[in-house]
């Protein structure tokens, strides 16, 4: 995100499925359960505020205003599909699912403002039921503009399915003439630095991830020498790569 922000990108990070219970690593175990939906997504909102002001504050005061977040104020699988959580990996997409729409609406309501110049969806790796949520709602877009999948984190880390799943996401979109390509994001920092400040922002979560988990996802980077990796079309590779 740094990376593209320095050269001049205005970043909408569209901020979906923000209305949860989950806050294992916080006070809410004490709040009252009639309370519990309310303080949780509080919190986290908090949380993606404080993201925003760390990620703004290695930038040159007139970029700061480039990077932006949209709430579309969503309920959560464990709430909207009354999933557990240890089941959130093991379903499928529900076509009907009501929130594809309200993000398919989000997104071509930026698409009409010229406010989408390319996009950037989970890969879902993991198979994570909100990742594949918002990777199905945002799929037809794929094929207009220029598009790039990250890499899901902790999953492209620690879930065992998810070497296949890339490979199954590469198959798909290759069926659709829309091969990916893998490139590397990295901004001009030390790699030490890299590592530091990406274990800095994931931590800010702290109602979510503990240090272990935020030292898996920081530490991911440096089997790409502290860079980020994505699976890009050709549209994103024309447009974005020298």
């Amino acid at each position: 995100m740094t990376h593209w922000l320095i050269a001049r990108h205005t970043v909408t990070l569209l901020n979906v499925f923000t209305r949860s219970r989950y806050a294992p690593y916080s006070d809410a175990a004490f709040v009252h359960e009639n309370d519990e939906l309310s303080y949780v997504s509080a919190m986290r909102l908090r949380e993606d505020e404080l993201f925003l002001r760390r990620m703004k504050e290695s930038l040159p005061k007139g970029l700061k205003n480039n990077l932006q977040m949209l709430d579309l104020n969503l309920k959560d699988a464990p709430i909207r599909l009354r999933v557990p959580l240890d089941q959130l990996c093991d379903m499928p997409v529900n076509p009907s699912d009501p929130s594809i729409e309200k993000i398919r609406k989000a997104l071509t309501r930026q698409s009409e403002l010229d406010a989408m110049e390319a996009v950037v969806v989970p890969a879902a790796l993991g198979n994570q039921i909100d990742h594949l949520t918002v990777r199905e709602a945002a799929m037809p877009f794929v094929g207009s503009l220029p598009a790039a999948f990250y890499e899901d984190l902790p999953y492209a880390a620690t879930h065992p399915s998810a070497a296949a799943d890339l490979d199954s996401l590469r198959d798909a979109t290759t069926l659709l003439d829309e091969p990916l390509r893998s490139i590397l994001c990295r901004t001009d920092e030390s790699a030490a630095g890299a590592i530091t400040r990406k274990r800095k922002l994931v931590l800010n979560y702290a109602s979510q991830i503990d240090e272990e988990a935020g030292n898996v996802i920081a530490n991911f980077a440096t089997r790409y020498d502290s860079a980020e990796r994505l699976w890009a079309n050709a549209q994103w590779i024309a447009a974005f790569t020298p």
